[in-house]
């Protein structure tokens, strides 16, 4: 299945002051969320972020959060390691999700993001992790998670294959700006 934007949400889950600097080429990972969170607000879909029990793990990281801020993306705040534990639908009533397509980058891969993505696809969406948009303390747990979630039908995607799959076409009236964004 290709990406559809008018379905598609950018789900940002927990990129936090403490933690996010032991990630794994964290500074390559932050890049790509950043562009990735550009495209999504020059198509102006929607952007939730997460943050993991903030008062022990700190807020989204600050470079991060002025351009959620910014944008006016929506914060979620959560202790369970899925933004969607147990089936929890308080996120869906609240109208967060739009669409069937909801697009994952975050941390850590083999923790939030897994479950986070495990549940949506339990709950019927169509889940798409961005590869070099998520990243775990060790390679490893990263790659074993990305090996699981590929069996439980979650796509894994590039940067570029997103932004080329949002827009479809060249005369797309913002194509020229998305490509810089991967230039």
């Amino acid at each position: 299945m290709l990406i559809d934007s008018s379905q598609s949400t950018l789900l940002i889950i927990d990129v936090q002051d403490k933690l996010f600097s032991k990630i794994e080429n964290h500074k390559e990972i932050l890049a790509v969320i950043e562009k990735i969170t550009l495209a999504f607000h020059i198509l102006d879909l929607p952007i939730v972020y997460s943050e993991q029990y903030p008062n022990g793990l700190g807020t989204t990281i600050k470079s991060l959060k002025e351009k959620l801020l910014d944008i006016k993306a929506t914060r979620i705040e959560k202790t369970t390691f899925s933004c969607f534990a147990n089936n929890n639908k308080i996120l869906l009533e609240e109208n967060l999700i739009k669409g069937k397509q909801v697009i994952l980058c975050g941390i850590e891969t083999h923790i939030c993001v897994l479950q986070t993505a495990v549940d949506l696809k339990n709950l019927g969406y169509q889940v798409f992790i961005v590869e070099d948009a998520v990243g775990s303390r060790n390679i490893r747990d990263k790659k074993q998670a990305i090996k699981r979630l590929l069996k439980y039908d979650v796509s894994s995607i590039t940067l570029e294959m997103l932004i080329f799959e949002l827009v479809r076409d060249s005369k797309h009236e913002h194509f020229k700006e998305l490509s810089n964004i991967i230039k």
